[in-house]
């Protein structure tokens, strides 16, 4: 039995594609990466052109370990990555994503760089989900979201009767938190780096609802199109070599400037 196993693996078709991407990577030692500009992920400096980032230091180790280098000629968003990845503008998209079955119809996602609690926000002097989120779940409540992120599909999935006001996906991600403030939406769906950000320079505009029970708990992994897989593969096993030396639980606490903003990937033994 595991020599035909073996036997039909051998003959198994590789795409051509994950083999020209793979060529083109090994013979100009570059990875091409898409990104998208957010805090802590990956920003761009306008002054210097050079990057810095949560996001951005996980690509820079896992380059370093495949011996290539990672370049930064895309900017992308979260509502069109899919497409500028399919149309191979850029190898993969090199900003931590959250993990979400619709998008893995297009796409392929790495293993998990840490998983990241999301949560609903209103004003500070909203009661009104205190004890049941399901109340969101109202037609006269109106949440805020960038359109194609992961709140959107949350909110036709958890609160199909509230509406959605969708931001052009470009936009920045506090203009969410912008509009609650000033109440032009009741609720919108940020992580605690985002939310927390905010609130330094908001004190007491806004709050987390139940902040014990997030709204989700998302895998946040690189994505790539369907045909990369050897690329896919690749960036893996240096994720797991990141993951087992305990660099990638280096680079969560460097920008876990808010408490439990970052949850590990795990290691099956401790260190």
């Amino acid at each position: 039995m595991k020599k035909l196993i073996f036997a039909f693996l051998v003959i198994l078709p590789i795409s051509a594609q994950a083999n020209d991407t793979m060529d083109r990577i090994v013979k100009d030692g570059t990875i091409r990466c898409g990104y998208v500009s957010f805090e802590p992920g990956m920003r761009k400096d306008p002054a210097t052109g050079k990057f810095s980032g949560y996001d951005y230091d996980v690509m820079q180790a896992v380059a370093n370990r495949l011996d290539v280098k990672a370049t930064y000629p895309v900017e992308t968003g979260w509502g069109t990555f899919t497409a500028d990845l399919q149309s191979k503008k850029f190898d993969m998209l090199c900003d931590g994503d959250w993990v979400n079955p619709k998008i893995a119809k297009f796409a392929l996602f790495s293993r998990p760089l840490h998983f990241e609690a999301i949560y609903l926000i209103v004003r500070a002097d909203d009661k009104r989900f205190d004890k049941d989120l399901a109340a969101v779940n109202d037609a006269k409540i109106k949440m805020v979201a960038l359109d194609g992120d992961n709140p959107v599909f949350i909110a036709k999935t958890d609160f199909p009767k509230t509406k959605i006001m969708e931001l052009p996906d470009m936009t920045d991600l506090s203009q969410t938190l912008v509009d609650v403030e000033t109440g032009k939406a009741d609720v919108t769906i940020v992580d605690k780096y985002t939310f927390g950000t905010y609130n330094d320079h908001n004190p007491g505009k806004l709050k987390i609802v139940q902040p014990d029970h997030p709204i989700r708990i998302y895998p946040t992994s690189f994505v790539f199109t369907p045909d990369d897989y050897l690329l896919r593969d690749a960036v893996n096993a240096a994720l797991d070599e990141l993951i087992l030396d305990g660099t990638l639980s280096r680079i969560n606490k460097k920008y876990s400037k808010y408490p439990g903003v970052y949850m590990d990937a795990q290691v099956p033994v401790k260190r």
